[in-house]
């Protein structure tokens, strides 16, 4: 796949000029003046918000499948809103989420393969549009940030609501929707690493009644990378249109195509010359250590499906979301094995790796549908808001690979291009994974007391067939599992905004493999009890958020160190969490905003076999963790449509491995940002907007996690100008 800049713009303006024309003004207007008179037991939209507007969520979704105010979610959840993600320009979900306390990405250093979240010590699944996301092995999605509407973070156990995940919480991505008030957005950005991208967002009514919506949201991007050789390309389309037959019933058909074409920018180097001193010196951070006539990382993805809504009265309603997605990788790679050591085990000159060669082609398809009905209800003084639902997970696909070795590195003055034996595909596993779960939640309210009730129950089984042609050898493993999982809350919501509020849930996740004996992992179960207290004053645009918690992992994979079961494992680890977390978001004036926060989480291995481990930090997750975002834009005066931010993240040292023999140390990373609404330079400026985005601007070097015996530098500072129009 090749990329032009050219070419993309040239497509980019093709599609936006088709577009814009074809709406007249007199629909615009139609438009405009039906959505002024839309009544207020519609189905909620969602709207797009500009940048200089506010960063808080009036609602969410995430933390009760209800649109409710987040006062009433009995668990901390973290809403990054589009204005916020377009005022910070990110660049993806892990950016979008890192001013978030108690969440950690860039856990591989700035990968451009995934997107990785640590959440309250635990490694965290993804979520698009209340879906989970699913795949095989490197067969994962990767969700592009421009078509996301918001990015919510639910810390804590979700099972009830969602099945199998992590007792640390979860990211929920919702996606762009039709809008009946037209929008229309074109952008170019540029900047380090030669990047070029050129992305597209237009949406209006098709039709005068307003029946029909449509949104089209594009990107393109030629960019290389902070390591030598490695590109970040990508082609991205996301069409969409809502259809509203009556004004109960409204269905949204939702799809998107990427197409990624990566190097290998993931880096996994030695200690000894990042963390660790070498007596060559450290390790350049554009370093890489693969094979660049070789190493690419090419994914082809889609995904369509559709969200439905019908509403039976004033106070019932059903809601279906749908989705299916493809996802296939073809992922040949060079990675290092070791410096080459003496018989005593030291580096021979602490300069010179092993390498190996892989090749990995994997496959997956995920069905995914999730059916609830929603009620209000009274029983004298008590109201009830009820949600009963059932969903439903399928996933098969395959994972193929072959390894091979690769030519020695210097990794100080490094030779590319040697001939090596191509890996062949030598092992073929197929996966196949259902699950169904029933749900229920009743949100009972009396007076100012909220109490929240949710059980769940989860049945999933799993296939999986390996071939193994090198060890010519064939094996099948099976499993079935089922679950209950519950959730208790109880808020207060006091006149003045502030709400007290406690609770305890719980979740499951199925593991794979089997022990000694041949018996099937139990899931690895998860409970938490949390306090806290939320304050969302009433007319101010203010919200803060502080909570406590104890969290408690349980049936954790541990090795196996009985004599003769060397490989095998046993479910005896235990894990726990416990900290407290500050969280505030607020439109201070016009113009004024400010997203900061604060975690301290104290991680330790309660249960293993492993004597070294226990009392230990979980690995990945630091102590402290805080950030703050401070952003103005002038309303009056000389500088009237001038904006200026300033971020800062503070990110605590971290282990890389449950002995704690490695450690990252902390670091702190400044950003910045600099806009103009350029109307104010001319009238025929109108909707030219330019800014520049800074992140890391003091240009930091740091480790940002270790892994074992090797480690991840950290994301260098990078420099975006972008230049957008809106009419």
């Amino acid at each position: 796949m090749s990329f032009s800049p050219a070419k993309c713009w040239l497509m980019l303006l093709m599609m936006g000029v088709a577009i814009a024309t074809n709406a007249s003004q007199e629909e615009q207007q139609a438009s405009q003046e039906k959505n002024k008179t839309q009544v207020a037991n519609k189905l909620p939209e969602i709207t797009v918000k500009s940048t200089n507007e506010s960063f808080l969520p009036k609602t969410t979704t995430t933390g009760s499948k209800m649109n409710v105010s987040p006062r009433e979610i009995p668990q901390t959840v973290n809403v990054i809103m589009r204005s916020e993600m377009n005022a910070r320009l990110v660049q993806n979900i892990s950016q979008a989420v890192s001013y978030t306390p108690g969440v950690l990405t860039e856990m591989y250093g700035p990968s451009m393969r995934d997107d990785y979240f640590n959440i309250r010590g635990f490694s965290s699944p993804q979520f698009l549009d209340g879906l989970m996301l699913q795949g095989v092995n490197y067969a994962n999605l990767r969700i592009e940030q421009y078509g996301m509407e918001s990015v919510e973070v639910l810390k804590g156990p979700a099972s009830v609501l969602y099945g199998q995940s992590s007792p640390g919480g979860l990211v929920n991505m919702t996606s762009k929707r039709p809008t009946a008030v037209p929008l229309r957005e074109l952008m170019i950005t540029g900047g380090s690493f030669d990047r070029i991208q050129g992305q597209f967002d237009f949406s209006g009514a098709v039709d005068k009644e307003s029946k029909f919506l449509y949104r089209l949201t594009g990107l393109f991007r030629d960019s290389g990378t902070q390591i030598h050789h490695a590109q970040l390309n990508r082609y991205f389309v996301a069409p969409a249109i809502t259809w509203k037959p009556s004004t109960d019933t409204m269905i949204t058909v939702l799809s998107h195509y990427q197409k990624d074409d990566d190097g290998n920018s993931l880096q996994a180097l030695p200690a000894e010359g990042t963390l660790l001193d070498n007596p060559n010196g450290r390790i350049p951070t554009s370093r890489n250590i693969g094979e660049p006539g070789y190493d690419r990382f090419r994914r082809e993805q889609f995904t369509v499906g559709y969200a439905f809504g019908h509403r039976f009265s004033d106070r019932w309603k059903f809601e279906q979301n749908l989705r299916y997605a493809d996802v296939s990788v073809n992922y040949p790679t060079t990675f290092m094995f070791d410096y080459i050591r003496d018989e005593s085990g030291l580096p021979v000159d602490s300069r010179t790796i092993q390498r190996d060669a892989a090749l990995y082609r994997d496959k997956s398809g995920t069905f995914t549908m999730d059916s609830r009905l929603l009620g209000a209800f009274d029983t004298g003084p008590v109201n009830h808001r009820t949600l009963f639902g059932i969903d439903y997970r399928h996933l098969s696909g395959s994972n193929k690979r072959g390894l091979s070795f690769a030519p020695d590195l210097d990794i100080y003055n490094p030779v590319y291009g040697e001939a090596f034996d191509r890996p062949a595909i030598d092992f073929v596993s197929k996966q196949r994974l259902e699950q169904i779960g029933v749900y229920g939640q009743n949100a009972i309210k009396y007076d100012r007391l909220l109490l929240t009730l949710g059980v769940r129950y989860d049945f999933a089984n799993s296939i999986a067939r390996n071939n193994d042609s090198f060890m010519d050898k064939i094996t099948n493993t099976r499993q079935d599992k089922g679950a209950f999982t519950y959730r208790t809350g109880i808020n207060y919501l006091f006149d003045n905004g502030i709400t007290p509020y406690a609770s305890y849930s719980t979740s499951f996740q199925p593991q794979v493999g089997i022990d000694f004996l041949g018996k099937a992992f139990k899931p690895t179960t998860g409970d938490q009890y949390e306090v806290g207290v939320k304050y969302m004053p009433p007319n101010v645009n203010v919200m803060l958020t502080a909570s406590a918690f104890y969290l408690t992992q349980q049936n954790v994979v541990t090795p196996d160190l009985t004599p003769g079961h060397q490989g095998f494992s046993v479910q005896t680890g235990e894990a726990r969490s416990r900290g407290f977390e500050i969280e505030a978001k607020a439109n201070l004036a016009l113009g004024l905003n400010l997203a900061t926060g604060y975690s301290f989480i104290d991680t330790d291995v309660t249960k293993s076999n492993n004597p070294d481990e226990l009392g230990n930090r979980l690995s990945l997750q630091p102590r402290h963790q805080g950030s703050a975002w401070l952003d103005y834009t002038f309303q009056s005066g000389l500088l009237t449509g001038l904006g200026l931010a300033w971020g800062m993240r503070h990110i605590g040292s971290n282990y890389g491995d449950l002995t704690n023999s490695l450690r990252a140390p902390s670091y702190t990373l400044f950003d910045a940002a600099v806009r103009y609404d350029l109307k104010h330079l001319h009238d025929w400026l109108n909707g030219v907007y330019l800014s520049v985005n800074l992140n890391n601007a003091m240009d930091k070097e740091y480790v940002a996690t270790c892994l074992d015996s090797t480690c991840y530098y950290g994301a260098r500072r990078t420099v975006y100008g972008s230049l957008r129009f809106n009419w």
